[in-house]
């Protein structure tokens, strides 16, 4: 199969919600394999991101599974129940490997019980190894994806090549709701080089499960999720824009600052919206909970928003991740 045809086979698998629905209604199978509760580190603890009215949202928008993919937390299925009904348990582990790759990277896994969890965190934690993490991944038949395979921590430097090396390890390639069109459309290219699965997912902090998903057919889960390693799957996506940069950034600052609507307490909020500016004004918001005079806190969040919805840290946000895009498609390029 020539270039142009593998590219053309690849963008074929995107749909319209309409087509997507009529699929459902045929009895494909429907996901969003990645949503955060409010058991992340990253989310402030509303109702709206609560796993029991998580779930609740995701089989009323049709989800065939729902999969909480909270940051090295399972906690979320001792709220809801390790086996309820199309629940399948997740987590999103973060690796280090200063050695092979340079670079944090994010990867989710499904199916694992409390005891594999433990494993997977030891070896992601201490370890820090990635091949090592795979392997046992691997020997215990836990499905796998690499999620958003361009993104990096801040202060970190991503190298393209070994991005692109790392893909061989994965089965399935994430295509996120979160990145900007460019980076998305990179990984589609560079899935579709590596013989690669593709999935959508949300990765919403804030409760929009089911706004992007995958669909495939199968009985069950795990032939759902071999279907989409086969590529024999089709994808109802978005890509961020300004205007959903800016408002996600107003939308987790309202839920920060309505404490009255918190489900629970949280001790070491933050949040990583992808703007510095944002970021550092929601660290001073959670950290300063008790210990600002209420004038002077009242003052901060009129600031705050003004701040955002003047759209500022949107658009630093989307100058860097253009500039990000444009380096490793040069990077790329050159390599592949």
């Amino acid at each position: 199969m020539g270039k142009n045809e593998q590219k053309g086979e690849r963008k074929n698998q995107i749909i319209s919600l309409e087509e997507a629905m009529n699929l459902a209604s045929q009895g494909w199978l429907v996901a969003d394999l990645h949503v955060h509760t409010f058991y992340s580190y990253d989310v402030v603890p509303t109702r709206e991101v609560d796993p029991l009215f998580l779930y609740e949202r995701a089989r009323a928008r049709g989800m065939s599974f729902v999969s909480f993919t909270d940051h090295d937390s399972m906690e979320a299925y001792d709220r809801i129940g390790w086996t309820r009904e199309g629940v399948i348990p997740g987590v999103e582990v973060k690796i280090f490997d200063p050695k092979r790759v340079g670079h944090t990277v994010h990867l989710n896994v499904y199916t694992l019980n409390k005891k594999q969890f433990e494993e997977i965190e030891k070896i992601a934690q201490e370890a820090q190894n990635i091949e090592l993490l795979i392997k046992y991944l691997e020997t215990e038949n836990l499905p796998f994806i690499f999620n958003h395979p361009f993104w990096h921590e801040p202060g970190e430097k991503l190298k393209a090549t070994v991005v692109a090396d790392l893909t061989e390890m994965f089965p399935i390639l994430e295509y996120n709701f979160g990145r900007i069109r460019k980076l998305n459309q990179l990984m589609l290219e560079l899935a579709a080089k590596k013989n690669k699965g593709v999935i959508a997912g949300t990765d919403s902090h804030t409760g929009d499960i089911g706004r992007v998903f995958s669909l495939a057919k199968g009985n069950d889960f795990r032939e759902f999720f071999e279907a989409i390693k086969k590529g024999d799957s089709r994808l109802v996506i978005e890509d961020l824009t300004f205007i959903r940069i800016k408002q996600e950034i107003w939308h987790r600052l309202e839920m920060l600052l309505d404490s009255q609507k918190w489900v629970i307490d949280k001790e070491g909020l933050r949040m990583e919206t992808g703007s510095a500016l944002a970021d550092k004004i929601i660290k001073i918001l959670a950290d300063s909970k008790e210990e600002v005079i209420s004038i002077k806190k009242e003052l901060l969040k009129l600031v705050t928003l003004v701040v955002s919805w003047s759209g500022v840290p949107a658009s630093l946000y989307l100058k860097k991740q253009n500039l990000l895009a444009n380096r490793i498609q040069q990077e790329l390029s050159l390599t592949l």
